[in-house]
C-alpha cells in the first residue's frame, strides 16, 4: 500500500489510465488505498469530479469481495486474488474499445440498400459489422426515434441487438464491458418492443437485459437505464407501484451521481404512473419537482412531456382553466418540434381543454385533425381515443348524426385492436343512445376505460 497518500498525479493517473497493464500492480495498491475509506485521497478524487458515491458505486462493483479484502488488510503489499479482482473489474471499467474499422454511418449505409430482414441478417454474420462503436450509435438512432416512428425505432434496436451479440470480449475490452454493451442494446429492444405494443417479447428482452447487467462492470448509468425501461413497461402493464419502484431506484443512482437532468426524467416516470393510478394530483405534484431540474437544452423532448403530463393532471382534477393558461404558456415550446406525432398530440390536447371548457365547435376542429393525422400514420389506438373524445364534443352539442357518424367509422378501428365482443356490443349501444346524453356520456367513459387497458397505448416520456 502507499506509505503516504498517493499524489495528485497518481490519482490522475488511476481515473484516466486504469487499464495500463504497466500500472496494474500502483493501481491495485492505489484501490487497496482508497478501499480503507481514506478521506484525503477521496478529496482528492474529488477535487477530480469523483465524488464520494460515485467513486463507492465503483470501487464496490461486481467482482470484488469486501470481507477478503479485510481479511486481508494485515498484509499491506500482498496482491491477493481479492484485490486482483477489484483490478481486473476496474480495468475492465476503463477499458477502451478496439479502434473502429470504419463510421457506424458507413456501416450503415451497407446495410441501407438492403431489405429490412436482409439488414439482421448482414449485421449478425458479417465480422466487419461486430463493432460496439455501431451497437451505442445504433441505441442512440433508436432512441431517438422513438417519438418518430416507432417501427424504425424498433428496428434500429433490433440491429443494435444483433450486432451486440456478434461483439466479441476483444473488440470491447473484457467480458464485463461486452456485458454492459449487450445489456444496453437488449435494454433499447426491450424498450422499442414496448412502444409497438409488444410486452410479452418487451418484458422478455429487458429481462434479458437485467442478465446482462447483473454480469457487467456495475456501470452506474446503465444499470440505472435499465430501472427507466423497466419503469415505462411496468406503467404499461399497469403496476404502477412497481414502476414507482423503479424509477425511485433510478433516481437514487442519479442523484448519487449529481445527474440533475436524468434524475428529472425519473420523476416524469413517477408522475405518469401517479396519473395513470388516478392519483392526480400526487402527479402535479411530482412535475413541479421536476420541471425545475430539466436541462431544455439537453432533452427539450423531456420538458415537453412533464408539461404535457401536468396539463393532464389539471384536466383529470377537473381544473380546465388551469389546464388551458398551463397549455398556452408551454405552447410555443409544441411549435419547435418538427415532429408529426408530437404536435398532433399537442392539437388533441387542445381539442380536450376547449371542450372541458364548452368552446365545443373549436374542440371539434382540434379533435378531426388530430384524429386525421392519426388515422394516415396507422395509429389505431390513438385513433379510436381521439375519436371518443370526438364523441362526446357531439354528445354535448347533441349532434346526434355526426355521433351516429363518428361510432360507424370507429367500428373498424376498435375492430383492429382487437377489443371483445362486449366492448364493441358497448360502441354500437352508443350509437342507439346518441339522443341521451347522460346515458352516451356513461358509455363514452366505459369505453375509454376499456381502451386504457389495451396493451398497445403510447405514452409522451
Amino acid at each position: 500500500m502507499f506509505e503516504e497518500h498517493p499524489t495528485p498525479e497518481d490519482l490522475e493517473r488511476f481515473v484516466r489510465s486504469a487499464s495500463s497493464p504497466s500500472g496494474a500492480i500502483k493501481n491495485a495498491q492505489l484501490i487497496r488505498h482508497l478501499l480503507s475509506d481514506c478521506a484525503t485521497c477521496h478529496d482528492g478524487l474529488s477535487a477530480l469530479g469523483w465524488d464520494a458515491n460515485r467513486l463507492d458505486r465503483l470501487l464496490r462493483l461486481p467482482g470484488t469481495d469486501e470481507n477478503a479484502a479485510d481479511a486481508g488488510s494485515n498484509n499491506p503489499y500482498n496482491y491477493d486474488e481479492a484485490f486482483a479482482s477489484t483490478a481486473r473489474t476496474i480495468d475492465e471499467f476503463f477499458a477502451a474499445d478496439q479502434p473502429a474499422t470504419q463510421s457506424p454511418e458507413v456501416l450503415l449505409a451497407e446495410l441501407v440498400p438492403l431489405d429490412e430482414r436482409e439488414q439482421i441478417r448482414s449485421a449478425g454474420n458479417e465480422p466487419r459489422f461486430a463493432s460496439p462503436q455501431l451497437v451505442r450509435w445504433l441505441v442512440e438512432r433508436s432512441h431517438a426515434s422513438r417519438y418518430e416512428d416507432a417501427e424504425k425505432m424498433l428496428h434500429l434496436a433490433l440491429l443494435a441487438q444483433t450486432v451486440a451479440e456478434a461483439c466479441s470480449t476483444d473488440s470491447v475490452g473484457g467480458e464485463r464491458r461486452l456485458a454492459d454493451l449487450r445489456s444496453r442494446a437488449w435494454g433499447q429492444l426491450g424498450n422499442s418492443l414496448r412502444v409497438s405494443g409488444k410486452l410479452l417479447e418487451a418484458e422478455e428482452a429487458l429481462a434479458t437485459a437485467s442478465r446482462y447487467c447483473d454480469a457487467g462492470t456495475g456501470d452506474p448509468p446503465t444499470r440505472a437505464r435499465l430501472f427507466e425501461q423497466r419503469a415505462s413497461l411496468q406503467i404499461f402493464q399497469r403496476n404502477f407501484e412497481k414502476a414507482t419502484e423503479m424509477a425511485d431506484a433510478a433516481g437514487r443512482i442519479y442523484r448519487d451521481l449529481e445527474e440533475t437532468h436524468q434524475l428529472a426524467s425519473t420523476l416524469v416516470q413517477k408522475a405518469i404512473a401517479s396519473l395513470y393510478a388516478g392519483k392526480a394530483q400526487q402527479a402535479v405534484s411530482i412535475l413541479n419537482q421536476a420541471i425545475p431540474l430539466i436541462d431544455q437544452e439537453e432533452d427539450p423532448h423531456l420538458l415537453l412531456a412533464a408539461c404535457h403530463n401536468m396539463v393532464h393532471g389539471y384536466i383529470d382534477l377537473d381544473q380546465p382553466e388551469h389546464a388551458l393558461a398551463l397549455y398556452f404558456k408551454f405552447h410555443e415550446l409544441y411549435k419547435e418540434f418538427k415532429d408529426a406525432l408530437i404536435l398532433l398530440r399537442a392539437s388533441w390536447e387542445e381539442g380536450m381543454l376547449l371542450r372541458d371548457l364548452g368552446h365545443l365547435r373549436a374542440a371539434e376542429t382540434a379533435l378531426l385533425r388530430a384524429r386525421k393525422g392519426f388515422m394516415e400514420r396507422g395509429l389505431a389506438y390513438e385513433v379510436a381515443v381521439v375519436s371518443l373524445d370526438l364523441a362526446a364534443v357531439y354528445v354535448k352539442l347533441g349532434a346526434v348524426e355526426e355521433l351516429k357518424e363518428t361510432v360507424a367509422e370507429t367500428l373498424p378501428i376498435f375492430r383492429s385492436l382487437r377489443v371483445g365482443r362486449e366492448t364493441l356490443a358497448v360502441l354500437i349501444q352508443l350509437q342507439q343512445v346518441a339522443d341521451q346524453e347522460h346515458q352516451a356520456l356513461e358509455l363514452i367513459r366505459v369505453l375509454a376505460t376499456r381502451l386504457e387497458h389495451l396493451p398497445n397505448r403510447t405514452l409522451l416520456k
